[in-house]
């Protein structure tokens, strides 16, 4: 039983070491979230601000009345959050506007997900294949609601109408020649990780290809990083040149450069990275907008707004992970175009592992195509058991918000 026990733990511990080249969440040993103070009348100005805001998901879509592609840029791992886009997709059919990005299903795929989204019924396991395909451990419910979603919008087409489709952005890197972790340091190694391409330069090349060069209005549901626009990362930059990808960009910074205007960022309310905290996370702006957020009617919890034009315009950034080496302050309307709030965050619950994602059939595939070193011949319970680890792990961030 010991021997099994650390097994997981090892098989664990490697995972997460890799992600750190990826954008992860890294775990820290500080105990305290760091909280912003604002004056009564500063707190009051927001409150008011937020009290007249529109619903989320009506700000998302009334962006697209202005702009040609929306980026929407998520945490990772939060239910509310990944509801939010299964909420959003009939209001965005609704509105004419039929195309989804989404980071979370390879562009190869596309075949699979265009025939998921228009069968007769929908086909469970070819969305679980999708998943499996773009990264074999990302076997959760929330990600999988998503196709379904479209699939339900599809069900109800007028004859004639325009299908929904989601655009799967993404490429699988192929993982085979990372052995030991300090092979992902190694640029010869990673040049062949990455051989399909950078996931920001793919997705960008996606997206242009599929949505903003034929002129189709779009949401792109992707990790928050990817979606900057106005925020210039350099330490993602520095770290991709140091490992042999020089001149690597995010993705929203990327087609803010050749779209202009016609792209905008929309990223929710989230934990951000900040190593003075136990779990390695901090508010976004010190806690402010938990504060207001706890005083305004429970059924106001979804918010959006342009962060330009709002009382938070010049709020801070708090996130450590995020201002290291920047000299001018990092505030939230540099870090986001537009802001999305869909609850406070210790009201966040993480999403649901899918039991028995990992099967025999597909484990030798899922051992080989690890995101991380050789995992060696784990099990499958064990590999089904690292999926419900990043459960546990978004838990223990969130119940730090109190």
């Amino acid at each position: 039983m010991q021997q099994k026990r650390s097994r997981v733990v090892w098989f664990i511990a490697i995972g997460v070491a890799f992600f750190f080249i990826v954008d992860p969440f890294r775990l820290f040993t500080s105990s305290n979230i760091p909280r912003m103070r604002a004056s009564s009348e500063v707190r009051e100005q927001m409150r008011a601000y937020l009290a007249e805001s529109t619903t989320a998901t009506r700000f998302v879509v009334d962006l697209l009345g202005d702009h040609d592609l929306v980026l929407v840029g998520e945490t990772g791992y939060v239910k509310q959050q990944l509801e939010f886009v299964s909420e959003l997709i009939p209001e965005l059919a609704a509105a004419g506007i039929r195309h989804l990005g989404f980071q979370y299903a390879n562009h190869a795929d596309q075949e699979r997900i265009d025939a998921l989204v228009s069968g007769e019924e929908f086909d469970e396991a070819l969305a679980r294949q999708i998943l499996f395909n773009h990264m074999v451990i990302l076997g959760y419910y929330e990600h999988l609601a998503v196709f379904r979603a479209a699939w339900q919008v599809n069900r109800v087409l007028a004859p004639g109408e325009q299908p929904f489709r989601i655009i799967g952005l993404s490429v699988r890197p192929n993982y085979e020649p990372v052995v030991r972790q300090e092979d992902t340091n190694d640029p010869a190694i990673l040049k062949v990780v990455f051989a399909g391409g950078v996931p920001d330069q793919v997705m960008a090349s996606v997206i242009r290809r599929e949505l903003l060069d034929p002129g189709h209005r779009a949401v792109v549901y992707t990790q928050l990083q990817h979606a900057f626009t106005g925020f210039d990362q350099a330490q993602y930059r520095q770290t991709m040149a140091e490992r042999g990808f020089p001149d690597s960009d995010r993705m929203g910074n990327i087609l803010r450069r050749e779209y202009g205007n016609r792209v905008v960022s929309a990223i929710f309310h989230s934990p951000l990275q900040d190593s003075r905290s136990r779990t390695g996370h901090g508010y976004p702006v010190g806690g402010l907008l938990d504060d207001i957020i706890k005083d305004l009617p429970e059924d106001r919890r979804s918010h959006g707004f342009l962060t330009a034009p709002s009382p938070f315009a010049d709020a801070p950034i708090t996130s450590e992970a995020l201002t290291k080496d920047r000299e001018e302050t990092l505030t939230l309307s540099v870090f986001a175009d537009g802001y999305l709030v869909v609850d406070r965050l210790n009201r966040y619950v993480p999403v649901t592992a899918i039991p028995g994602f990992i099967t025999e059939e597909n484990a030798a595939e899922a051992r080989r195509a690890f995101p991380g070193p050789d995992p060696g011949e784990v099990s499958v319970e064990d590999m089904n058991g690292f999926i419900e680890g990043n459960v546990s792990t978004m838990t223990r961030i969130f119940q730090e918000f109190k």
